[in-house]
């Protein structure tokens, strides 16, 4: 039995609904959106448009050569986007959770909260990636896209679970395919909404992603505004979902705040 009552249908809505009413708690993800798409194209775009131009001049050895050189160029840029798309979403699973509860989002509380949790996700980052690496490989064949989806459905609580409930990345994890397992027809709902959201905006980018500073506006916008409406679902379906039990450290600081208003001491 559900700890709260939940219609995952009208959730969705609600979540658009408050997006839309709320559009500031897209600007972490926007940002982030933005930034990752900047190093795509000037950073990863530089090393294959350098293996290119060395194709037509000197031959594929002289590509092998550029790309081997790149090689801790685009090491580097990868882990750079890991790090601000795993900053900015929680950072919008944060807000977003204070929005729900009827809170005004307070991103410089709600980046301090990221920052102290931030072991524990790149944890939980470093973890995703190798169990991502078999599908990842897998795509090659097909078959990893959908276990690729199978695999970010049961791990769509793991953001939550660490800003919310204040897991370590491991414990974010398990707690993720626990939830999802328990409660496998709400969860189902709200991953397709998820699903669908980033399809939209992934179908809606490729019209402008090959043009360098229009596809840089077009993931600020579009990428933006579809990974926040995924945090948004992810981090209220994860609080009506989750069991009633230990506060975890946003529940914490509002309860302080409370506390420490005049009228609550009066």
């Amino acid at each position: 039995m559900l700890a709260r009552p939940l219609d995952p249908a009208r959730e969705l809505e609600a979540a658009a609904r408050l997006l839309a009413e709320r559009w500031t708690l897209a600007l972490p993800t926007a940002i982030g959106s933005a930034l990752s798409a900047a190093i795509i194209f000037f950073t990863i775009g530089a090393v294959v448009l350098s293996a290119i131009a060395a194709i037509i001049i000197s031959g594929p050895p002289a590509a092998l050569g550029v790309l081997t050189a790149g090689a801790l160029t685009v090491g580097l840029a990868i882990c750079g986007i890991i790090v601000i798309s795993t900053l900015s979403h929680a950072v919008v699973v944060t807000a977003a959770h204070e929005a729900w509860a009827g809170r005004e989002p307070d991103f410089g509380t709600a980046f301090r909260l990221v920052l102290a949790r931030l072991p524990s996700l790149l944890a939980a980052a470093v973890a995703v990636g190798v169990l991502a690496l078999v599908p990842l490989v897998l795509c090659l064949v097909l078959i990893g896209v959908p276990l690729l989806m199978v695999l970010g459905f049961f791990l769509m609580y793991v953001t939550p679970a660490i800003v919310v409930g204040g897991e370590g990345g491991l414990a974010a994890i398990r707690s993720s395919f626990r939830l999802t397992a328990r409660y496998p027809g709400p969860s189902t709902i709200g991953f397709v909404g998820i699903l669908a959201a980033f399809l939209i905006g992934r179908v809606a980018d490729t019209m402008f992603v090959h043009i360098p500073l229009i596809g840089v506006a077009s993931a600020f916008v579009i990428g933006g505004v579809t990974a926040a409406y995924g945090s948004l679902v992810a981090v209220r379906f994860y609080d009506l979902l989750r069991p009633l039990s230990t506060p975890g450290p946003l529940q914490l600081t509002a309860a302080r705040e409370e506390t420490l208003r005049p009228e609550a001491r009066s």
